[in-house]
C-alpha cells in the first residue's frame, strides 16, 4: 500500500503526544523517512518495521528535532541483539551532509560504530532540486528536494500513481513555499513557524487540495482556519496534524 504515516507532528519542544516532526513515506518498493528527529525510531519500532525495512532518510535540514534520533537508531542498528542491521543506510540531505553527520556519528567513537560487516551509512549531499532514489526492487523514484528558507531548509515533493505530495520541513511564508505546494493533492506543512493568517494565505495561494498544518508549536483550530480560507475561495481541506496519522497515496 503507498502511504504517508506521520511519525511526529511536534518541535523541539517535550510532548507526550508529540514526537519531532517526522514522515514515513511508503512508495511501492520504496520506503524512506523524511526527516529523523526525537522519538522518530521509537515511532518505526511502534508501526512494526525492523532496521532492515528503512534503507533512506531525507534530512530537510540540520536542526536537531529533524535528526537528533539517528543518534540511537544507528546505535542500535550496529549493537541490538534483537535486531541487527544488515542493509545500508542511506542519509540524503544537502550541502555540509557530510561534515555534519560524521560530527553526529562521532558521538559513537570509531570502533562503536565501525561494523562494515554488517553496514554502511551512506551520505548523499543533495546539490541541486533533482534526488532520485532507487527502491528495494530498482526502480528509480524521483523526487524535488527544493529551498525553502530560512536555516538551510529543503521540502520535498514528488508524484507517484497521479498523486502530487509535498512536505515542507521547516519554511517561513514566502513566495517559494507557495511556489513549492502549488496545486498538489496533499501536502505537510511546517505550521509552527507561520500565523493563522500565513496559514490561510497559503492555502488560498497555493490551492493544495489537503493542506496538512504539522511542526506544531500551538494548538490550530482547523474549522476555523477552513472558514477564512472557503470565505476567501479555497475549495480544499486544512488538517491539524497527530502523530501517526495515516494517507493513502
Amino acid at each position: 500500500m503507498d502511504r504517508l504515516v506521520l511519525l511526529g507532528t511536534g518541535t523541539c519542544q517535550l510532548q507526550e503526544h508529540r514526537m519531532a516532526s517526522s514522515a514515513l513515506v511508503e512508495l511501492g518498493d520504496l520506503r524512506l523517512v523524511f526527516d529523523f528527529g526525537r522519538g522518530v525510531a521509537h515511532r518505526l519500532v511502534g508501526l512494526g518495521l525492523a532496521q532492515d525495512d528503512v534503507e533512506h532518510v531525507v534530512l530537510s535540514h540540520f536542526h536537531p528535532d529533524h535528526l537528533s534520533d539517528l543518534i540511537p537508531y544507528v546505535h542500535a542498528a550496529a549493537w541490538s541483539r534483537i535486531d541487527p542491521r544488515r542493509r545500508d543506510l542511506h542519509v540524503y540531505g544537502p550541502e555540509g551532509l557530510d561534515v555534519q553527520l560524521m560530527r553526529l556519528l562521532s558521538l559513537f567513537g570509531p570502533r562503536d560504530l565501525a561494523r562494515p560487516e554488517h553496514f554502511r551509512v551512506v551520505l548523499h549531499e543533495v546539490t541541486d532540486e533533482r534526488l532520485r532514489i532507487a527502491g528495494r526492487g530498482g526502480t528509480a523514484h524521483a523526487f524535488v528536494y527544493g529551498d525553502l528558507p530560512p536555516a538551510g531548509n529543503h521540502g520535498l515533493r514528488w508524484t507517484h500513481g497521479g498523486t502530487s505530495v509535498a512536505l515542507t520541513g521547516d519554511s517561513s511564508f514566502h513566495d517559494q513555499e507557495v511556489d513549492f505546494l502549488r496545486g498538489v493533492d496533499l501536502a505537510v506543512i511546517d505550521s509552527g513557524h507561520l500565523d493563522d493568517d500565513e496559514i490561510v494565505e497559503l492555502a488560498v495561494r497555493s490551492g493544495a487540495a489537503r493542506l496538512v498544518c504539522s511542526h506544531l508549536y500551538r494548538e490550530l483550530d482547523a474549522g476555523a482556519l477552513g472558514e477564512c480560507a472557503a470565505a476567501r475561495g479555497y475549495r480544499g481541506r486544512i488538517v491539524v496534524a497527530e502523530d501517526l496519522m495515516s494517507f493513502e497515496l
